[in-house]
């Protein structure tokens, strides 16, 4: 029986080769978007899954409530780790993870390594599985240090690591570290990225800052006991905050922050691991992914993948009424129900199950593609043949062939018998599911062309938005020894000064943008001035600072040459950091931060300007200039006469500077467009999606068109007879079809402008909806239907009408 369906169902399939192809090429691009979203989708939420207590595992945040908004901070001082597992009694574990050396020497050698600094705990709370060495306590002394084992073969070869004295850089110091155990190559789905660990305490600054929580750097992670609570932990901390940071209270409250019910002017939270990785604004240990954008593109290819079920359901509900003397002779022969049900059914699981494998074989092609282009990203080749996807995917086919295949078959089995045989069963010209499926398919289309425009906009908004620096033909460098960045600065200034096309050199502790090393980096710091707080982002910066980025200052001056030689810090603040002082004249003073400290000389007070993403308000920032300080960044102001060129000038000095080193020079106008790439990247993907949507909605609407016309060759043909021109019949068979997609236009455009100015308000600077994006997508909807449907209403209108009635 089953052989028979088979047979009958490919016999009928290969009869109408037309609405086959449609439905199958339909649901090949449905299945590969929907195959390779589902794939990139699972592999974010396999992040972070490796961890034993990952379910006892949280990242520690604050939120100030300020007057303008709450604001979230994600980085703590050296006591806060200590603090919170000493005297909060649900906490078990707690450590810290910071930034320690990117490189690593061994005997002669020096490799890029990337190590992090963490405490005891780390390992214990974390899952590292450790393969050679000491896996009770391998940081239990701080001369202690951990590797993964392509540190180790990078670093030692074949030679056995254990018990070898490695040296790190911090600063102008190399701290010998003993390798204590190797441990399991991070797996690429971690938001945890290192090369080796070692103690926070070996940092050269951990002595001095070790008591000091205005100076935040550094996430915290802690561990909560098995009979810990989230409610108890954040109320325990709320003490601790009641304990040490009585002066922040006093500082909100003098700034005017809002008090929440618990009246507190800040608090404490927990984020759990298995969020961490969907929290944009708390994580800043490695990338992470907004959980809504996810959603977005599993909405999106879900949509594609309906539109390719709509078609397939109209064109088999207008074939159904071609066959109903078919269905009506197996009735009366004594098939049953069901029977004719899963044959008709069966055709439709066949065209899905070839779609599938078709998608199978295009989504395997397109994850090699990803993969040789970003090697470094998530295993999806991996992934791909993973049980629990494979089962997801399987899942999906079941579906969509129920969707596309159930209800068509449902309806032509339980046709009456009678009336087919009679052949009073006809196609209507106007159904309500029919003309549905239609307005659906364009209300898809046009939500994703409108989205498209709105979310391009803004993209070109933000890149092209005025940053209060001049960003044009400015060269950023990233160092590789940031400790040495101020006077490879000077070297390279001595080196370039003959060059025509340098204008101007300076230098920073932080990038504006997100330049080839994918480094971000921000600094937070807050002090008492007389009986007020004054909270700031720090950067440390060399002399030019203003003149390289065409900043005018507001009082004062810029940090010059004339300052250079001395060993006093010398400071620009922003106008909303030096409105903090509530002081008439600012510049020209000196202030003490810590008393262990030089005080610091404001040279000059400058307009408020992005240091970071326009996804935020603009930061007070104190530029500072420290000849002590570490600086990251090197950027070279050009007159741009010839970009490539200079470049290369630039990238053959460097090379004499830091031989061996993988050149990471770029424009500091590319940079700042990273910032934005998710906006680029939901663009793109949103565009393609919009076009595969229109031109699916347009294959399923021509298939209709056909049929319609399939069904009323006769009626034309007397149209004709009596006298109906061209014009008038394109007219009648037209404006059905028009009207639906106007119809899809209506109901698109309250939706879309819900949607879109919902995702708007993620920004703190961001464009206005405007109603010439939805006559533009209406424009678009209308003409491709029209286009889709003229053709063929033009060919039926001036057909023969004696051949059809002839034949009628």
């Amino acid at each position: 029986m089953f052989k028979n369906y088979l047979s009958l169902s490919f016999r009928r399939l290969f009869r109408n080769k037309f609405h086959t192809s449609i439905n199958l090429i339909g649901l090949v691009i449905g299945f590969t978007i929907g195959l390779v979203v589902l794939l990139a989708v699972y592999g974010q939420f396999t992040f972070d899954k490796n961890h034993v207590n990952r379910d006892k595992i949280y990242q520690v945040y604050q939120v100030f409530h300020k007057a303008k908004g709450d604001e979230i901070g994600n980085t703590f001082g050296f006591p806060a780790a200590e603090r919170f597992k000493a005297e909060a009694p649900a906490i078990d574990k707690s450590t810290r993870f910071l930034y320690g050396s990117n490189a690593v020497l061994y005997k002669e050698k020096e490799v890029d390594i990337t190590t992090m600094l963490v405490d005891e705990d780390f390992l214990h709370m974390f899952t590292f599985p450790v393969v050679k060495g000491n896996a009770a306590n391998p940081l239990s002394n701080l001369s202690n240090i951990i590797i993964t084992e392509k540190t180790a073969e990078i670093a030692f070869g074949n030679e056995d690591p254990i018990g070898k004295t490695i040296r790190l850089p911090f600063g102008d110091e190399l701290k010998e570290m003993i390798v204590s155990a190797v441990i399991k190559d991070i797996p690429k789905n971690s938001s945890f990225r290192f090369g080796a660990l070692a103690r926070t305490e070996v940092r050269p600054d951990y002595t001095v800052d070790k008591t000091n929580w205005n100076n935040q750097h550094h996430p915290v992670f802690v561990q909560l006991k098995e009979t810990g609570t989230v409610q108890q932990a954040e109320q325990q901390l709320r003490t601790i905050n009641q304990k040490y940071l009585t002066e922040w209270s006093a500082s909100l409250k003098r700034e005017g922050a809002i008090p929440d019910k618990k009246g507190d002017l800040f608090t404490t939270h927990l984020l759990s691991l298995k969020d961490v990785h969907f929290s944009p604004r708390i994580n800043n240990i490695g990338n992470s992914v907004n959980k809504a954008e996810l959603v977005a593109m599993l909405a999106i290819s879900l949509l594609i993948i309906l539109i390719a079920c709509f078609n397939f359901v109209n064109i088999n509900l207008a074939n159904a009424f071609t066959r109903s003397k078919e269905i009506g002779v197996r009735k009366c022969l004594g098939a049953a129900k069901d029977s004719l049900f899963l044959q008709l059914w069966s055709e439709s699981f066949i065209i899905c199950s070839i779609a599938f494998v078709f998608s199978l074989v295009l989504t395997n092609i397109i994850v090699g593609i990803i993969q040789r282009q970003s090697p470094s990203n998530m295993p999806l080749d991996e992934l791909l043949w993973n049980p629990g996807y494979l089962l997801m995917t399987f899942g999906l086919l079941l579906l969509v062939s129920f969707i596309a295949g159930g209800y068509p078959s449902w309806l032509m089995a339980k046709l009456k018998v009678v009336e087919t045989l009679k052949g009073k069963i006809s196609l209507k010209r106007k159904s309500i599911a029919r003309s549905s499926l239609i307005v659906m398919q364009f209300v898809i289309a046009c939500i994703m062309i409108s989205s498209t425009l709105i979310i391009y906009s803004q993209f070109k908004f933000l890149q092209n938005a005025d940053l209060g620096v001049n960003k044009e033909y400015v060269i950023v460098i990233p160092f590789h020894k940031p400790e040495k960045g101020l006077s490879n600065i000077e070297k390279l200034r001595s080196r370039l000064s003959s060059n025509p096309a340098i204008i101007s050199l300076t230098g920073s502790s932080v990038n504006i943008g997100l330049g080839k090393d994918g480094i971000t980096t921000k600094m937070t710091n807050r002090f008492g001035y007389k009986d007020r707080e004054i909270n700031t982002n720090l950067a440390y910066i060399d002399y030019d600072y203003l003149k390289t980025f065409d900043i005018k200052p507001i009082e004062g001056k810029d940090i010059d040459l004339s300052y250079a030689a001395d060993s006093l810090p010398h400071v620009l603040l922003t106008e909303s950091v030096a409105k903090q002082f509530n002081e008439k004249q600012i510049a020209g003073q000196k202030i003490v931060i810590d008393s262990s400290s030089p005080a610091w000389n404001i040279v000059g007070v400058i307009p408020d300007f992005h240091m970071y993403s326009m996804r935020e308000a603009k930061e007070p920032v104190a530029l500072v200039m420290n000849k002590n300080e570490r600086v990251r960044y090197c950027f070279i102001k050009t007159n741009a006469q010839n970009k490539v060129a200079v470049m290369e000038a630039v990238k053959n000095e460097m090379a004499i500077l830091e031989p061996g080193r993988e050149f990471k020079g770029s424009f500091m106008d590319d940079n700042i467009n990273n910032w934005y790439k998710q906006e680029k990247m939901m663009s793109i993907m949103l565009s393609i999606a919009a076009v595969i949507a229109i031109v699916l909605s347009c294959m399923g609407l021509l298939a209709m068109v056909l049929l319609i016309i399939q069904q009323r060759v006769k009626e034309i043909g007397v149209r004709k007879v009596l006298g109906a021109g061209v014009p008038h019949i394109s007219y009648l068979i037209s404006k059905e079809f028009l009207v639906l997609v106007l119809i899809a236009v209506l109901i698109a455009t309250p939706i879309s402008w819900l949607a879109m100015n919902k995702w708007l308000q993620s920004f703190a600077y961001r464009i206005d909806i405007s109603i010439w994006m939805f006559i533009l997508v209406a424009a678009i909807a209308l003409l491709f239907a029209f286009i889709t449907i003229c053709y063929n209403t033009m060919k039926a209108a001036v057909a023969n009408p004696v051949k059809s009635l002839r034949t009628e």
